[in-house]
C-alpha cells in the first residue's frame, strides 16, 4: 500500500471511529486508557508518520482540499449508513401495521428519509459549486435583459434633451453598458463551462461540449450531473470501505459492519435512480403532455380565427402564431423523446444496481470469510464505472436556433 493509501485509510478510519464509535465494547479500569483511546493514539502516530507525502486524487484542485472534501462527505454520510443498517434490522421484527408505535411502513419512510439525506451528502462536489456559479450568471443575464427591455420601453417616451429627466441618449448609454456586461457574463460562463466539463471528466463522465449544452439546458440535466457526482463519491467510499475491511483482518464483526455499509450505499444509488425515473414519469412527461394539449387547443382556435379573417395584416399575425405553435409542438416532441431516452438509460442502471444489491445483500447475510467480501468490493469498482458510462447523454439535434431557444423555454416550464 502506498503512502497516499495509508494516509487516506488512516484518516477515514479515525473519522469512522469518531462518527460510529462501535468497534468494540472493552471494559476499562480508571487507571488504564480505554481501547478507544489507545487506538486513537496509535492511528494518530501512524498518521503523523505518513504526513510528508500526499498523492493525487480524482478531482481537480489542491490535494489538501480534495482530502478535506472527501473527509467531509465521509464524516457526514457514514452515520446515515449506520442508521439505515440499524433501522433495517429493527424492521425485521416490526408488525406490518400498528395503531401505536412503529410499523414496517414507518420504518420504510424513516429509511427513505435517511437515503434522501445520504444522496444530498453524496452530491457534494467542487463541480456542484461551478454549476451554481453558471446558474447565477445565467440568472444575472436574464435580469439584465429584462432591464434592457424596460429601458427600451421607457426610451419611447423619454425627452431628447433634459436637465433633470432621463433622456433618450441616457437610456441608450445604459443599454450599451448592460449589453457589455451581458457579454462579459457570457465569456465568464464559457470559461466556467470548460472548467465544469473538465471536472465531470475527472469523475469519469466524458462528454462533448454539445452534450454539455444538452445537460445544462435539459430539465433532467442536473439529475444526470448529480448522478455522476454520486457515483464517483460512492466509488471512493466503497474503495475506502475495502481498505478498512482489509485492515480489519480476521475481525468478523468489523468486516460485516463495513460490508453492511456498502449494501446501504447500493440502496442509496437505487433510491436516487428511482427518484430520477419517478420525476420523469410523474412530473416531466405529464407536464409535456399538458403543454402539447394546450398548444393543440390554441392551434384550433388560431385556425378558426384565420378562416374567418379577411384583413391581410391580421392574417399575417395569425399565420406567425401558427408557426410559433408548430415550433413548440415540434420541440415538445423532441423533448419527450429526450426524456424517454434518459428514462431508458436509468432503467438499465436500476436493473444493474438491483442485481448488484441482491448479491451484496445475500453476501452480507451469509458472510463467510473477509476475503470473499474484499473480492466482491473490488468487483464493485467496475460496476460503478459501468453505471457512470450509462449516464452519458444522447446528443440532441436542434433543427435551428429557434428550436434550441424553445427547448430552453420548455425547460423553465417543466421546472416550475
Amino acid at each position: 500500500m502506498n503512502t497516499q493509501s495509508l494516509k487516506t485509510s488512516l484518516a477515514t478510519l479515525l473519522l469512522v471511529m469518531t462518527v460510529g464509535g462501535a468497534f468494540a465494547d472493552e471494559p476499562t479500569s480508571e487507571n488504564q486508557p480505554s481501547w478507544w483511546e489507545r487506538t486513537k493514539q496509535t492511528i494518530a502516530n501512524l498518521w503523523s508518520s505518513s504526513t510528508p507525502s500526499v498523492g493525487s486524487s480524482t478531482e481537480t484542485g489542491p490535494p489538501a482540499e480534495k482530502d478535506a472534501l472527501f473527509a467531509q462527505i465521509w464524516e457526514k454520510v457514514t452515520p446515515k449508513l449506520d442508521k439505515v443498517l440499524v433501522l433495517e434490522k429493527e424492521g425485521e421484527t416490526l408488525p406490518d401495521s400498528a395503531w401505536f408505535g412503529n410499523d414496517k411502513i414507518d420504518n420504510k419512510n424513516d429509511i427513505n428519509d435517511l437515503l434522501d439525506e445520504a444522496v444530498a451528502i453524496l452530491s457534494i462536489s467542487n463541480s456542484t459549486e461551478t454549476r451554481q456559479r453558471i446558474r447565477a450568471l445565467e440568472k444575472e443575464i436574464r435580469g439584465m435583459k429584462q432591464t434592457i427591455s424596460q429601458y427600451r420601453q421607457e426610451q419611447v417616451s423619454a425627452p431628447i434633451r433634459s436637465t433633470w429627466q432621463t433622456t433618450v441618449a441616457d437610456y441608450e448609454a445604459k443599454i450599451e453598458q448592460l449589453t457589455e456586461r451581458i457579454e462579459q457574463r457570457h465569456e465568464a460562463i464559457s470559461k466556467l463551462k470548460s472548467q465544469f466539463a473538465q471536472e465531470l471528466s475527472d469523475k469519469g463522465l466524458h462528454i462533448t461540449p454539445e452534450q454539455l449544452e444538452v445537460l445544462l439546458s435539459s430539465v433532467v440535466g442536473d439529475d444526470i450531473i448529480q448522478s455522476s457526482i454520486v457515483y464517483n463519491n460512492v466509488k471512493q467510499i466503497s474503495q475506502q470501505l475495502m481498505t478498512l475491511t482489509i485492515k480489519s483482518g480476521e475481525d468478523f464483526d468489523i468486516s460485516q459492519r463495513y460490508y453492511g455499509m456498502y449494501t446501504v450505499l447500493l440502496k442509496t444509488l437505487l433510491h436516487m435512480q428511482q427518484t430520477f425515473i419517478n420525476n420523469i414519469d410523474e412530473k416531466y412527461l405529464p407536464k409535456i403532455g399538458h403543454i402539447v394539449a394546450d398548444v393543440h387547443n390554441l392551434k384550433a382556435t388560431t385556425r378558426n380565427l384565420l378562416r374567418s379573417e379577411i384583413d391581410k395584416n391580421r392574417r399575417r399575425h395569425l399565420q406567425a402564431n401558427l408557426e410559433a405553435q408548430n415550433l413548440t409542438l415540434q420541440t415538445a416532441r423532441l423533448y419527450k423523446k429526450h426524456l424517454i431516452r434518459q428514462r431508458r438509460k436509468i432503467a438499465r442502471a436500476i436493473n444493474k444496481t438491483k442485481a448488484d444489491l441482491r448479491i451484496a445483500q445475500n453476501t452480507y447475510k451469509t458472510v463467510r470469510v473477509s476475503g470473499e467480501l474484499i473480492n466482491l468490493l473490488r468487483t464493485s469498482q467496475k460496476s460503478f464505472d459501468v453505471l457512470l458510462n450509462i449516464q452519458v447523454p444522447d446528443l440532441l439535434v436542434f433543427e435551428n436556433m429557434q428550436m434550441k431557444q424553445e427547448f430552453a423555454i420548455l425547460t423553465q416550464k417543466l421546472a416550475e
